[in-house]
């Protein structure tokens, strides 16, 4: 992949933000890498307690799981002007449960599957033109529970996301200790079958989001109260066999710590992970020959609760959300090495749990 001149790019950052209290939304910022500036453009308050989203590929649609209140959910969906910075709303629909925090499409664009968290259940929701979302079409409720005495009570659907191959979806389940797999037929008028499958982790721990190779058969979790990473073979037919595991923290570590998100960079070559509390993104290696993982490095996230993550699609750029310390900062990363620096930081945001790049194009 070929590698972007951080001169002469500029990104639209946009940054969703999760406070019980009052609704902050999103905030848009444009980051000119070579003048080291970032600017506040805008804010849409339109989608309320906007924990996760996702774009369409072509970068013009964002889809958002919105917290709304302790009774209600909602899956909205905006247009997005990167040049203008701003969102205009297209729909906004009910996520059929409580809390969603999480949104996917499957690759074909024609279906979006969200994860209700509190609820414990998943739903799916025909994507028409231009990005509307129409009621749901399929909604399942997972049952069960695990041992953690305050989290895993029930079940708590934390993250749902397509199969490369786009012929299943994978439902990780923090509350039950478990990924459930659906087989997905887009022709289908309810496109996911019954629960397919079900991969089982050790009790207490609380599996959280899931991240593909780009290029192999591989597949990796982390687990938000065991602080752990748990390495997959990923066949044709949606199956997970597991090869390997690895700890996010440092031996020497004894504080309470609560891992949140995970992606392996666009080359395949380095993984990255966050850990709440210890306050830092884990470095990995991934082996070229088996995808297993050798630990690298802890790097500080410059604030305290590092939630999501995101990196640019050439990989120069990382983008971390420390909730508790109300900022965003933008890391530079080594290509080579896989490590990162601090390149810059949004100091004027409050509680943000997700935030992304968008490159913006360039104009004549």
């Amino acid at each position: 992949m070929k590698s972007l001149d951080l001169n002469t790019t500029n990104f639209l950052i946009i940054v969703g933000s999760f406070n019980n209290e009052y609704n902050l939304g999103f905030n848009l910022y444009q980051l000119n890498p070579a003048e080291k500036a970032i600017i506040h453009k805008n804010q849409n308050i339109e989608a309320i307690n906007p924990i996760h989203f996702q774009f369409s590929n072509n970068k013009r649609i964002l889809y958002a799981a919105c917290a709304s209140g302790e009774d209600e959910g909602k899956i909205a969906t905006f247009e997005i002007d990167s040049m203008k910075a701003d969102l205009s709303l297209i729909s906004m629909v009910d996520s059929e449960g409580l809390v969603p925090c999480y949104v996917s499409m499957d690759h074909s664009e024609e279906f979006l599957l969200t994860a209700n968290y509190t609820s414990g259940n998943i739903a799916g929701f025909p994507i028409k033109d231009s990005g509307h979302l129409n009621k749901a079409v399929y909604h399942n409720q997972h049952l069960g529970k695990s041992v953690h005495p305050e989290r895993q009570k029930q079940p708590h659907v934390h993250c749902i996301v397509p199969h490369p191959n786009n012929k299943f979806f994978f439902a990780i389940d923090l509350g039950t200790d478990e990924i459930i797999s659906y087989r997905f037929n887009q022709e289908e008028e309810s496109p996911l079958s019954e629960p397919h499958s079900a991969i089982k982790f050790p009790p207490g721990s609380g599996p959280r989001h899931m991240s593909f190779h780009p290029r192999e058969p591989w597949a990796y979790v982390v687990t938000e109260l065991s602080n752990q990473i748990h390495c997959f073979d990923l066949s044709p037919e949606g199956n997970l066999v597991e090869k390997g595991m690895f700890n996010l923290l440092p031996e020497s570590y004894d504080g309470e710590s609560f891992a949140a998100d995970i992606l392996v960079d666009p080359s395949g070559k380095y993984l990255y992970a966050t850990n709440r509390g210890h306050e830092s993104i884990c470095v990995f290696r991934v082996s070229e020959k088996d995808g297993n993982l050798t630990y690298q490095e802890h790097v500080s996230s410059e604030g305290k609760f590092p939630w999501s993550l995101d990196i640019s699609d050439h990989g120069e750029l990382v983008l971390v959300a420390n909730q508790h310390s109300n900022n965003v900062v933008i890391f530079q990363r080594d290509l080579s090495r896989g490590s990162l620096s601090k390149f810059l930081e949004i100091t004027d945001v409050e509680s943000p749990v997700s935030a992304r790049f968008i490159a913006i194009p360039e104009t004549n």
